[in-house]
């Protein structure tokens, strides 16, 4: 009788292990079956559609159904007897053929350009690749099911317990590095915030502007005016994504994914965060040029100081809180720089944008009517016009308006200092922002297809959140609570 009740307890945690597994095993598999069929399905047609022309009658095409039969006899293993390994194995899998079915959209859009002014072709694509790339990204989102209960099942040998303790720390040693298993609220919010920023960064990265000699030429293009020490580089960079746009171009849309899945992604939280910001302080240097702060014509609203750097010191001020009660500093005092050194941060950031906006090449009478006016050409037609009238509005009174900006900036600096005005001080920042984006930065030109980045208004109003003063947390025993004395926060004053 005890050993049936023992049997009956235990039973089910298994069935909970073999429910996941098995749902991740069906995936891939159904993942790898899509992208089989995708591959067989016409990727060209021409004469209107008469001829169709299948992926596996070319090298790629074959690779891609090769990816697909893999796939799905990993998941196959995974069902049966599965493991992490397998897991991991099957999401990377989806991962790298998802990137490839990319590029090789990309390369097929080009062709069809090409093809699409002779006459007798008629050519068009067909929905094959789609196929496989719906396939592949079935195949990668197994990565994100629930992981499953590890317990060994009766018939399965298990690991000796010295194997299985060095297996532990390893794997603890590894989270402590890379994952941020404890952040919520508002810090996990703007976590995935700056997550789906970098998403929209990739997806902007494959659009097909980007993948011709423009590109290279725009990232050329930010050396103008930057001291020789700052400009070499980055034209030698440009020359060399000049050599092979598409491949340079799919590896920058793959780091900005991997960042945007890592931050999305608990366990990689933390190297996400790290990533974020080697990989734009990189791209602030060869691919904006610092943002132009050296050429005299920086203007925050264009975009001063550059987006990227603003990734940067998102990326810091959401690091896994170092206290679980930031008080005060709101979320970025809970983070890696603190009270002081955040706050410090603050007065360089806003107090930069008052001194760039009465540069004399900025305020002169008539360069803020006409950097607002030049950002019409490629816009629809109504944001188009709404650029017109605002430059129209603007006229000859540059000066007069770049004064007014640059005490609103100086009053956003300043009021971070005392604590009755922070509140205040963070919705004019916020608001700032948002009048910056729309009208200064145009949404990033996003709509032009030309953008790769939606520029610094959607960040100015993350930091604005991050440094939003949060209520100090009760203590978890209320008979502490009259020992401690009362907090001196800007919630309380």
């Amino acid at each position: 009788m005890i050993s049936m009740t023992q049997r009956a307890a235990t039973r089910p945690q298994p069935v909970e292990r073999r429910t996941w597994r098995m749902a991740a095993g069906l995936t891939a598999m159904a993942g790898g079956a899509i992208i089989v069929t995708g591959a067989f399905l016409p990727w060209v047609e021409t004469f209107a559609g008469l001829i169709g022309i299948p992926g596996v009658r070319g090298g790629n095409g074959r690779i891609m159904a090769a990816a697909g039969g893999l796939l799905a006899v990993a998941g196959l293993c995974h069902a049966v007897r599965g493991s992490s390994w397998s897991r991991w194995l099957i999401g990377i899998g989806g991962f790298a053929a998802l990137g490839f079915s990319a590029y090789l959209l990309v390369q097929l859009s080009a062709t069809l350009r090409t093809l699409g002014g002779d006459s007798m072709v008629l050519a068009r694509g067909g929905p094959g690749l789609w196929v496989s790339a719906s396939g592949s990204l079935l195949a990668f989102a197994t990565l994100f099911l629930p992981s499953s209960a590890a317990a060994p099942s009766a018939n399965r040998p298990t690991r000796a317990p010295a194997v299985r303790t060095l297996t532990a720390q390893i794997q603890r040693g590894v989270l402590s590095r890379t994952a941020d298993l404890d952040s919520a609220g508002a810090r996990r919010v703007l976590q995935i915030a700056l997550g789906l920023v970098w998403l929209l960064d990739g997806i902007l990265q494959l659009q097909p502007y980007m993948f011709g000699p423009s590109f290279a030429g725009m990232l050329g293009g930010t050396a103008t005016g930057s001291p020789a020490v700052l400009a070499d580089p980055i034209l030698q960079a440009s020359r060399l994504v000049g050599h092979d746009a598409v491949a340079w171009n799919i590896a920058f849309a793959l780091i900005q994914l991997a960042i945007a899945v890592g931050l999305l992604w608990r366990p990689t939280v933390k190297a996400a965060l790290a990533g974020s910001v080697a990989w734009s302080l990189s791209v602030w240097w060869f691919g904006e040029g610092l943002g132009g702060l050296l050429t005299g014509t920086a203007s925050p609203i264009t975009g001063a100081p550059g987006a990227v750097i603003l990734y940067a010191l998102m990326a810091v001020l959401v690091w896994p809180a170092r206290s679980g009660n930031p008080g005060r500093g709101g979320i970025a005092a809970g983070g890696l720089l603190g009270y002081r050194w955040s706050r410090a941060v603050w007065l360089v950031l806003w107090g930069s944008f008052a001194f760039f906006i009465m540069q004399p090449a900025v305020r002169a009478p008539g360069s803020l009517h006409n950097a607002i006016a030049g950002h019409a050409a490629g816009e629809p037609g109504w944001l188009a016009g709404l650029d017109r009238s605002i430059a129209s509005a603007i006229g000859a009174h540059g000066t007069v308006t770049c004064v007014m900006l640059a005490a609103a900036f100086a009053l956003i600096t300043a009021g971070i200092l005392l604590p009755a005005t922070i509140r205040p001080a963070l919705v004019l920042a916020a608001a700032t922002g948002l009048a910056i984006w729309v009208i200064g930065e145009n949404f990033g030109q996003i709509f032009t297809g030309t953008a790769t980045d939606p520029n610094t208004g959607p960040l100015l109003v993350m930091l604005s959140a991050a440094y939003w003063p949060l209520r100090p947390e009760p203590p978890s025993h209320p008979e502490l609570a009259a020992t401690m004395p009362a907090p001196t926060t800007a919630c309380s004053e």
